[in-house]
């Protein structure tokens, strides 16, 4: 039995709901301070996630995998991670959006309006309307929900490729 041959999927939930809970946590931090808007404190969210994906591949590959880890499984011990996560962040934006600010989705419709107002301001009003009734299908609950999942494990994909470059060790010592 080579040492990559144990599963990633039990610390990737584990890992995942914790990675979840803390990115809620520093969503809620930003929505009461009302700094949700800021890109760069929304960047923050991106390395939490990227410092929290290293530690956890490292932590799989010490820990679990006696200091050996493959690339795949690098791989996939951080997008099953960031793919937990994103459920719980899902599950999240949904009750926010749904229960504890119904206005969001308002605002988000104002904010649209304008970007498309500002954007093309000799819009007709059967386009300004047709492309209204676009966003208002982007901003319904389940799909943002549905939405940060995919969004969410394609980062998760994309930083553990990227990760996992530097935290594979090959066993040397297999035939």
């Amino acid at each position: 039995m080579d040492n990559n041959s144990k599963s990633a999927f039990m610390p990737s939930i584990t890992y995942g709901f914790l990675m979840g809970i803390i990115l809620v946590i520093y969503s809620l931090i930003l929505y009461i301070l009302e700094l949700n808007e800021n890109t760069w404190l929304g960047i923050v969210s991106y390395v939490i996630t990227a410092v929290f994906l290293f530690y956890v591949i490292t932590n799989f590959r010490d820990k679990q995998q006696n200091g050996f880890l493959s690339y795949g499984k690098g791989v996939s011990v951080g997008t099953l991670t960031g793919l937990f996560a994103s459920v719980v962040l899902a599950i999240f934006i949904f009750i926010y959006v749904n229960y504890i600010d119904p206005s969001l989705v308002e605002k988000a419709l104002v904010q649209a309006e304008e970007g498309i107002l500002q954007r093309t301001p000799n819009i007709s009003d059967e386009a300004l309307e047709q492309q209204m009734s676009m966003v208002e299908i982007f901003t319904k609950p389940v799909f943002m929900a549905v939405t940060s999942i995919i969004w969410y494990t394609i980062v998760s994909l994309v930083f553990s490729l990227l990760i996992s470059i530097f935290a594979k060790r090959e066993d040397t010592n297999i035939a």
